[in-house]
């Protein structure tokens, strides 16, 4: 699929103001979704340029073969939601602002159903999130004015809500706001990575900060800082960049494009587990790896995909290309250069299942494909193609 412009669909999805549609009753809640009726996977595209865009979802139970075509097919979510969602366990999250709802749906079928809506004011939006266990989410996002920390626990079945807000570093002198990115929950403990910045354009504050929360009691504990970076990393309703290993080791990401400091790129920081401490022997930067990241997805092992800005890339805006990373030594061992580059940092391209990381991209010219990366023979394939007119492919979900 030629695409001939760059959408920032990151930018778009956020002036998209779609009205929600009134809270429904337990007696229309839609059913839990089962193997017979909804698709195993998501596609998201969108038709049209900013501010014109319309978003749509389609189903398919396989992306290793055949196709999906967006032609009098899928279902439009445009003035239910954006691609900017949250997903687990077949259901779709999403939080309106301008209507400050938080709503749940489901897509099977060809239809995009609410499910369960609930009013919800008390983060100005998602700037992260992460899952205690699969009934519980944790959000987080700041207050209007944007110089405090608020968090949300939510009983994903009925929407319930448990608000606060963190008690970490006041916005210090000379900055005016605090930014959230990345944040993960292992050992009873949450940690959220964060950034200071003043009115844009002016730069981050030369660092990168991690809050440390103990999830039993809601406390902020410490705050873990490091100035080999700057910025809070990504929000995983965009992108994600951190991320808890099989050994229960915690990875984050800074996103070079965030932190507006161009002294400051890319860095990757651990910490180990059972700790609350970031591990000083670990460097992993943009020396260490040759690239500037902009997005980390772990695919198993020791193993990680980075997406990266291709520097050798002139004349284009597919400037996003994709590596194997090896965590333990912060090498890339391998480029995906079968992978056409994408035009935007900020898409979900990546699925881990079965050995395998399925992803999608933007393709400058020619079709485009889900393609499928063998983590133990190292080789990659196409699979499904995705055809039907549209500009944009913004993400892919596993729904059961």
């Amino acid at each position: 699929m030629l695409k001939n412009f760059k959408l920032y669909p990151f930018l778009i999805a956020l002036a998209i103001i779609p009205l929600l549609y009134a809270c429904k009753s337990d007696d229309e809640a839609t059913p839990e979704p089962t193997e017979e009726t909804q698709e195993k996977y998501a596609v998201w595209l969108q038709i049209g340029s900013y501010p014109n865009t319309t978003q749509y979802v389609l189903g398919t139970n396989s992306l290793t073969e055949g196709s999906i075509n967006l032609t009098g097919h899928g279902a439009e979510v445009t003035g239910k939601s954006d691609y900017g969602i949250i997903t687990k366990g077949g259901f779709y999250y999403y939080y309106n602002t301008t209507s400050g709802r938080l709503s749940k749906f489901k897509y099977e079928k060809e239809r995009y159903n609410t499910v369960l809506e609930v009013p919800f004011t008390h983060l100005a939006g998602i700037d992260g999130f992460t899952w205690i266990d699969d009934k519980t989410l944790f959000l987080v996002g700041t207050n209007g004015d944007r110089d405090k920390i608020h968090y949300s626990v939510v009983n994903i079945e009925t929407l319930k809500t448990t608000n606060g807000v963190l008690d970490a570093p006041a916005v210090p002198a000379g900055f005016k706001n605090i930014s959230l990115g990345n944040i993960e929950y292992t050992n009873g403990k949450v940690f959220v990575q964060f950034g200071f910045t003043g009115v844009n354009p002016a730069p981050w504050q030369v660092k990168t900060n991690i809050g440390v929360v103990d999830y039993a009691t809601l406390k902020y504990e410490k705050t873990l800082e490091n100035t080999t970076s700057a910025g809070p990393g990504t929000n995983k309703l965009w992108l994600s960049s951190s991320f808890v290993d099989d050994s229960g080791n915690t990875y984050f990401a800074t996103n070079v494009e965030w932190s507006n400091i161009p002294a400051k790129k890319t860095a990757i920081y651990r910490i180990k587990k059972g700790t609350t401490v970031l591990d000083e022997s670990y460097v992993v930067n943009s020396t260490t790896l040759g690239y500037d990241g902009v997005g980390l997805w772990y695919i198993g092992g020791t193993k990680a995909i980075i997406k990266y800005i291709d520097t050798a890339v002139t004349g284009s805006t597919h400037i996003y290309a994709f590596a194997v990373m090896d965590l333990e030594t912060g090498k890339i061992t391998r480029k995906l250069s079968e992978i056409p580059n994408d035009a935007d940092a900020y898409i979900q391209n990546i699925i881990v299942e079965d050995g395998k990381v399925f992803m999608v991209t933007n393709a400058e010219t020619g079709k485009d494909y889900v393609y499928i990366y063998d983590i133990a023979a190292q080789t990659v394939k196409t699979g499904m193609e995705m055809i039907g007119g549209y500009d944009w492919i913004l993400r892919v979900d596993k729904m059961r």
